[in-house]
């Protein structure tokens, strides 16, 4: 099912690569999996971060490719954080209009001692969430690194950008995957040991109170998120990517 919802997402990017493909006198892609090299696959993942199974000799896992320094300056009121530990909460810059969610979260940590920082992705106006449960800090962007570097607690929804970004940091998860990927993140999350999972149908005050607390009180959430971090310092990143590639061309 999903490979089918998947090709038909991409069907006009499947007839651009059909009619070079044949103009250049290139094998046809007949199925998705029909796209991956032989020569090498490259994924930002790393193999901690993954189920256990067989990886072919070409299959490269280089760690994430973020970088601030590269990232465009988003305004934030640093002067407003109070000194408390911080949770971080956002829902990615595509499922952001999810209301319902953003209550939900800061109802759930008004009894913890944190101070909330929920951003909008730039879904909506901080103003439209004036009224929220406990006061959270919302704005509609934030330097998520810079944040992340301060934060307890990762509020997600298991976007692999985000969650990497969590796990470089060590800092444990609670994921409230929606769609597309974010369940089989949010799976690895959750199987490394790094954060909890909600899913969507299973979301109330209760179990995301709940599970907040496991991973702000159960020392073993961050040690396994600091283990990931140190396996991602590990990494070459977008270096060592280039390196792979310029190996096979040059």
């Amino acid at each position: 099912m999903a490979y089918s919802l998947f090709n038909f997402a991409a069907k006009p990017v499947w007839q651009v690569i059909y009619k070079y493909r044949k103009q250049w006198n290139l094998s046809i892609y007949k199925q998705t999996n029909d796209i991956f090299s032989k020569r090498a696959i490259i994924t930002r993942h790393i193999k901690e971060f993954e189920f256990p199974r067989q990886f072919p000799p070409y299959f490269h896992f280089t760690g994430p490719f973020h970088n601030s320094i590269e990232r465009q300056p988003i305004e934030f009121p640093f002067g407003k954080l109070n000194g408390k530990p911080l949770t971080y909460a956002s829902m990615g810059t595509l499922q952001n209009r999810l209301n319902d969610v953003f209550y939900t979260i800061a109802e759930a940590c008004i009894d913890i001692d944190a101070q909330l920082v929920i951003s909008l992705g730039g879904g909506q106006a901080p103003e439209t969430f004036s009224n929220l449960p406990g006061n959270p800090l919302v704005v509609k962007y934030a330097p998520q690194l810079e944040l992340l570097q301060k934060a307890s607690l990762n509020i997600t929804h298991a976007g692999l950008n985000t969650t990497l970004e969590s796990l470089s940091y060590g800092v444990p998860m609670v994921a409230i995957p929606i769609t597309d990927d974010q369940p089989g993140v949010a799976a690895r999350i959750k199987w490394t040991g790094a954060g909890e999972i909600i899913p969507l149908s299973r979301l109330n005050v209760t179990t995301l109170k709940e599970a907040i607390q496991r991973v702000l009180t159960q020392n073993e959430y961050k040690q396994n998120a600091v283990k990931l971090q140190k396996a991602i310092s590990c990494t070459g990143g977008v270096t060592q990517a280039a390196d792979i590639i310029e190996k096979l061309i040059g």
